[in-house]
Order: C-alpha cells, then sequence, then structure tokens
C-alpha cells in the first residue's frame, strides 16, 4: 500500500471552494513548483500574498513588480505565517514542509504543501475552468494518472457553449426569484432532457432560452392558479 495513505488514511475530504480575496496567504517557496501555485492563487483572485524563500525566481519578482505579492527573501521564521489563512509549501526540504505543517496545526491555518499529502490540510483538485463555471477532480492521493486523464477528457468535453447556457440559466433563475417563486421547485433535469445543452452548442440561444422558460413556467403557471 502507499506509504502515505497509511500515514493519512483521512485524505477523503470535503470539496470547497477557498475565497482568498480578502485573506492572507503565505507561499513558502519560490522555484518552478512554487510559480505554479503562485499563479493559480493570482488567478484564484488572491489580494494579499506573502512569499518567502532564501532563492526566487524572475518569474515571481516580475509578479512582486506588478504588486501582485510581497517577497522575503530568506528562510522562513515562525512569524511569516501569523494571522494567514492558507499556507502552501513548495520546497524540496522535508524538514521545512513538516515544520510548517506543524505550525498551521497549531494555529488553525489551512496547509496544503507540494506532493507532499502528509503535510497538508488541504489537497488541491485537478480543475477544468470554462468562464465561471469550475469542475474540481481528485482521486483522494491514489491516482494523480487517472485523475489528470479525467482532467483532460472533461476539458475536451466542456465548450464555451456550457458559459453561454450558465449565462441563461442564471438570468431566468434569477427573473424566477424576483417574481416570488423557489428555484428549487423548478424541474431543471427535464430542461437537459429537453436537449437544451445541443441548442446552445448549435447557437439557438433563443431556443434554448425558451426551453429553459417552458421548464419554469410549471411552477409559476400553477402556482399563478392555485
Amino acid at each position: 500500500m502507499n506509504s502515505t495513505l497509511e500515514a493519512r488514511p483521512d485524505l477523503q475530504g470535503l470539496p470547497v471552494v477557498l475565497l482568498l480575496a480578502n485573506r492572507k496567504v503565505v507561499v513558502i517557496g519560490a522555484g518552478n513548483i512554487a510559480s505554479r501555485k503562485i499563479e493559480g492563487l493570482i488567478n484564484s483572485g488572491a489580494k494579499n500574498i506573502t512569499v518567502v524563500a532564501p532563492l526566487v525566481s524572475d518569474e515571481v519578482r516580475e509578479w512582486e513588480k506588478q504588486n501582485l505579492l510581497k517577497v522575503h527573501e530568506r528562510e522562513m521564521i515562525d512569524s511569516d505565517l501569523d494571522d494567514a489563512f492558507y499556507v502552501c509549501t513548495a520546497t524540496e526540504k522535508n524538514e521545512v514542509n513538516s515544520h510548517v505543517f506543524d505550525v498551521c496545526e497549531s494555529n488553525n491555518i489551512i496547509c496544503n504543501s507540494a506532493d507532499d499529502p502528509k503535510n497538508c490540510s488541504a489537497i488541491l483538485m485537478s480543475t477544468v475552468k470554462q468562464g465561471d463555471i469550475t469542475v474540481a477532480i481528485s482521486s483522494a492521493g491514489k491516482s494523480p494518472a487517472l485523475a489528470k486523464w479525467l482532467r483532460q477528457h472533461v476539458q475536451s468535453e466542456l465548450g464555451p457553449e456550457y458559459q453561454d447556457l450558465m449565462k441563461i440559466l442564471s438570468e431566468e433563475r434569477e427573473a424566477m426569484r424576483d417574481a416570488g417563486f423557489s428555484s428549487e421547485d423548478a424541474n431543471w433535469s427535464a430542461m437537459f432532457a429537453a436537449g437544451v445543452v445541443d441548442l446552445v452548442k448549435d447557437g439557438k440561444l433563443e431556443e434554448a432560452r425558451a426551453v429553459v422558460r417552458g421548464i419554469i413556467s410549471r411552477v409559476t403557471d400553477v402556482s399563478v392558479e392555485k
């Protein structure tokens, strides 16, 4: 059995979206792996990022020039983690990863350690994004290869038409709620069964909207009759 899974049998967890915009984020490390982590944090909307590392890549320095983060070019000290909400370690030193994790655990700070699940309280999932749509995939650390294949499969299927469909659904859902009806009462599954995805793929957006409104009307019209 994988030694990591033996050490951490609790790698199953609750998938969530961390809202980092107004929270302190600390990254320990500034090499290639750390740069990928930092780029993901920036793209996720993090605004208060501090990077601590004795060696800093050119990419990280460029982000510092753009005021996207702050850099402390030195070894980390425990006080670097004060008031942090989320910490990511991306170093090749197991003792550093382990120490950072221990400090985070003692202070209820969420911690991710790159390629080191035993020193994590949060594991990053493989994700596919299409506009505001995010699909996250995890194998609980058991098969990264399968998670990667699934991500590529989903990415090939999740085209821009889904962003168009989401816009229609969001607008019609809000209109339904503004009219005083619960969106939970609509049979959204029937909408997909009616081929709304194919309509959007074919560029027939108004026909797709008509299908959505037809589903919603089954709730609103019945309620009016009552």
